[in-house]
């Protein structure tokens, strides 16, 4: 398997560098290239943005709190925090009339967009400078990271879908739920054994509300292909790939009938079947574990997770999170103490054993899972060694997600479409529905109309 679909390709490394040496803020102001070393003592401001509002008087207390503790530790810095949240409809604007944070929370879907149009800043020379930074995990790294090895972020949460089942249906069904399905042959075959020998169906899939396409994106990943090209300008729904997941949909409702009798399902509804125990397995968010459990009543020993499956010519799967970028225009400086803001308040838990602890008491005195399955954000030695330090506030059965948590960083990471990702998952929607509720559905018929509808849309601009 490749990351070619991870990593920024040459052709975009090529376009990022074309749009930084001409312009990429949308006014006539050049862009800081973030270059050369950074004087240490140096006085300096920036901005940061999420800062919660007055609505969350404890976030913002705590956020507060940490802004002071910064302030005792880096005398020279002086940090600005501002409410302000990511908006794709306002961004451009923010960014051209100047009033961009230094650092910004993007998510993962805009990152490759931004990066070529010159729109965050290169911070590859001063990841160095911070005691987290240089020792972020490889698989999110993949995602900031351009054809010549240049960092544009810094990934601060990310997930991974994968497989979700329930382990006492598993049970019920003769199955063993410390051996969860690694192939697509696997989850149909438990997906027929849970619905011949429980009350539950076997599987089950999202249709409304762009659910529907989103899931069968990711499935498309698994069995081999993207939707989209790299640079997001050519539409590939009808490709082979996505037809075999169809087709694997066809089977599990036409053949197995082991997939219940509803197939308009959104989000809410999908997983209230699941944490209730009316589905057995169920492709979505891999980090679901505080959704179903903590949110939703789902028994804590009833939660299983496993790898999304990958066909033989799987590519990897779909994942998301969070980013902190920095503003194209700051200085060596003002980057340097991004990164130093960053470190602190998103990582320090990883190289602090008193912070660490600190936060998991105050979490599991919320209520709040504690070591959930989640892709960690930094490498190996270093989480090990945080779940160390927390041990004993742990109050999640990590040991049920065994697989998971040993090959999660084995499986490529795949963003979301970059271009038109809703639109084009409320166009799937239908193509799923169809396959779910029409037994001589045509596939080839439907993505080929799916595959010029999202191409129209692309070409809409």
């Amino acid at each position: 398997m490749t990351r070619r679909y991870v990593r920024l390709s040459t052709t975009l490394a090529i376009t990022l560098t074309t749009a930084l040496s001409v312009t990429a803020c949308g006014d006539d102001s050049e862009p800081s290239s973030g270059g050369g070393p950074a004087d240490p003592d140096a006085p300096v401001t920036i901005s940061v943005s999420n800062m919660p509002t007055t609505e969350f008087p404890e976030q913002r207390e705590a956020f507060e709190r940490r802004l002071d503790e910064f302030a005792a530790d880096h005398e020279n810095i002086t940090v600005e925090a501002q409410e302000i949240e990511w908006e794709a409809d306002t961004f451009q604007a923010m960014l051209a009339g100047g009033t961009m944070p230094t650092v910004m929370q993007v998510p993962f879907t805009e990152i490759g967009a931004l990066i070529s149009r010159g729109q965050v800043a290169d911070v590859t020379d001063h990841l160095g400078e911070t005691d987290a930074l240089d020792r972020l995990s490889p698989t999110v790294m993949e995602v900031v990271t351009d054809g010549e090895d240049r960092v544009w972020g810094v990934p601060i949460a990310a997930y991974t879908m994968g497989l979700l089942y329930n382990r006492s249906l598993f049970e019920q069904a003769g199955l063993d739920p410390d051996a969860p399905p690694q192939t697509w042959d696997d989850v149909r075959a438990a997906a027929q054994a849970i619905d011949a020998g429980t009350d539950a169906q076997g599987f089950a899939t999202m249709t409304l509300d762009n659910t529907g396409g989103w899931i069968l994106t990711t499935m498309s990943y698994a069995f081999g292909s993207t939707l989209e090209s790299d640079d997001g300008g050519t539409a590939t729904v009808d490709n082979p790939a996505t037809e075999s997941v169809l087709d694997f949909y066809r089977s599990l409702r036409w053949d197995d009938d082991a997939m219940g009798s509803n197939f308009l399902l959104n989000y809410d509804d999908a997983v209230n079947a699941f944490a209730s125990g009316q589905v057995g397995m169920l492709v979505q968010g891999a980090d679901n574990y505080s959704n179903m459990v903590v949110n939703r009543g789902m028994p804590a020993e009833d939660f299983g997770v496993a790898p999304l499956p990958q066909a033989d010519d799987g590519i990897g799967t779909l994942g998301g999170g969070t980013i902190a970028v920095v503003n194209p225009r700051a200085t060596p400086e003002e980057i340097a103490a991004a990164l130093e803001w960053i470190d602190f308040y998103h990582f320090q838990k990883y190289t602090d054993e008193t912070v660490a602890v600190a936060n998991a008491e105050a979490s599991a005195a919320d209520g709040l899972a504690i070591g959930a399955p989640e892709l960690p954000v930094v490498d190996a030695e270093l989480y090990a060694q945080y779940l160390d330090w927390i041990a004993a506030e742990v109050n999640v059965p990590r040991e049920n997600f065994e697989l998971y948590l040993s090959t999660v960083e084995e499986v490529p990471l795949i963003p979301e479409p970059a271009v038109k990702a809703q639109e084009l998952y409320a166009t799937l929607d239908t193509v799923v529905q169809a396959v779910l509720t029409r037994e001589d559905a045509d596939i080839a018929q439907l993505l080929g109309d799916a595959q010029s509808t999202h191409q129209a849309a692309i070409d809409a601009g």
